[in-house]
């Protein structure tokens, strides 16, 4: 999977090469937003809960799970037309996130 290219609109994902192109441009990410972007893209249209995020990309089998919610604004920010109404990483309510391509 280390050559995997996940594309979606106009972002695409180089898992292997670690890189995010928006409109083919680069998108500096930290390492965590990165993690983050990868693996919701690697599950579209599947809701996460915040728990299960903090599992899966940090690792912690508890914590606080505001660390997702802010990693979430700070991508959205990055990959996002208008962060304030996301169409790409998406919230739903009562549950968490979930990715839309």
């Amino acid at each position: 999977m280390s050559g995997t290219v996940i594309e979606a609109g106009d972002l695409e994902i180089d898992v292997g090469a670690h890189e995010v192109r928006r409109r083919g441009e680069p998108v500096a990410l930290t390492a965590r937003e990165f993690e983050l972007l990868a693996f919701l893209a690697r599950h579209p249209r599947r809701a996460f809960r915040r728990e299960e995020l903090l599992e899966h990309v940090w690792g912690y089998t508890y914590g606080d799970t505001s660390t997702v919610t802010v990693h979430i604004r700070r991508l959205r920010e990055k990959v996002e037309d208008d962060p304030s109404a996301p169409r790409r990483i998406t919230t739903v309510w009562g549950v968490g996130y979930r990715f839309d391509d």
